[in-house]
């Protein structure tokens, strides 16, 4: 995979959300139109995919983001911080497990002298959802990508405390009743997260706001 311009990120990340949607409005239905006895089995469905499109979308969308930016073929020091440390992860993560003079003067002579060398970002296995999408890991994603968290705010207990824990109710296999009216409102607002986060990954690529502003 190669996103070389922003129309090409906008290119993936609409197809990656076209497919979905079409599952989702698939599965939305069934519940619609279910009949009373097989109302919950139907919701129970529905929850469990409605979480497997949010952490897809959100990891993959991530993906194409930080793909975008590798083929940008930038300096470090062109960029922010944040993508810094990410092309440099490996490097951090093995001063953290060692306490000798010499990998931590690497990291030293990285910052005197290679900043000026062109960034190489990885675009794999840095976005962990760690199989549990919640809240927190969340805005660890939006942290490593330089997104803006406060816009989700007010959305906060749709993730935690509606989507997981009832994702989790089921797929630990425990009964639980839940209500067709909760499931839709669920559907769309975890659509209007899935949405705003697609928009501002096509913003702050149209912006160029991984960018660190030299003056």
């Amino acid at each position: 995979m190669k996103i070389i311009n922003a129309e090409k990120l906008v290119e993936h990340l609409d197809a990656d959300l076209a497919w979905r949607k079409k599952e989702l409005t698939y599965i939305v239905n069934n519940v619609k139109s279910a009949p009373e006895n097989s109302i919950n089995s139907n919701l129970r469905i529905g929850i469990a995919i409605l979480y497997a499109h949010w952490e897809g979308y959100i990891k993959n969308a991530s993906i194409y983001y930080l793909n975008f930016i590798r083929h940008k073929r930038l300096n470090y020091e062109n960029l922010k911080p944040n993508f810094i440390a990410i092309a440099l992860r490996s490097q951090l993560n093995e001063c953290g497990r060692t306490n000798k003079a010499s990998i931590h003067t690497k990291i030293v002579e990285f910052f005197i002298q290679d900043l000026s060398k062109v960034a190489e970002i990885p675009d794999k296995n840095i976005i962990n959802t760690q199989s549990n999408l919640n809240l927190e890991v969340f805005k660890e994603i939006l942290f490593t990508l330089g997104l803006d968290y406060s816009i989700y705010e007010l959305k906060e207990k749709f993730i935690d405390y509606k989507l997981l824990k009832i994702r989790n109710d089921v797929a630990h296999g425990d009964y639980i009743e839940i209500d067709k009216e909760d499931f839709l409102n669920l559907y769309t607002y975890i659509m209007n997260i899935i949405e705003s986060f697609k928009e501002q990954i096509i913003n702050s690529a149209e912006n160029e706001n991984f960018k660190r502003n030299i003056t």
